[in-house]
């Protein structure tokens, strides 16, 4: 099966390491599934962002995560992770 890479900017790197384990363990579930299918509607609440072409947010509870799908080098960025007020 053809998988994506997983990439991150830095913001998600430092912001993981600052998480409680229960959101870390969706995360990674989050990873499995997006390095698989970079566009999981059916498994998460995604929507795609407005005025990006491939730009995407998941929501797990209230944290949000924001990724990019570079479908020429078959990647998935992400770019920012935070908690909804």
């Amino acid at each position: 099966m053809f998988l994506f890479e997983v990439r991150f900017n830095n913001q998600p790197k430092k912001a993981i390491k600052k998480l409680d384990e229960k959101i870390k363990k969706r995360l990674h579930s989050l990873f499995l599934v997006v390095e698989r299918e970079p566009v999981p509607a059916k498994s998460f609440d995604l929507k795609k962002i407005a005025g990006s072409s491939e730009t995407y947010r998941i929501r797990l509870g209230c944290f949000r995560v924001e990724y990019f799908v570079e479908w020429q080098v078959a990647a998935v960025v992400f770019l920012a992770f935070g908690i909804e007020n």
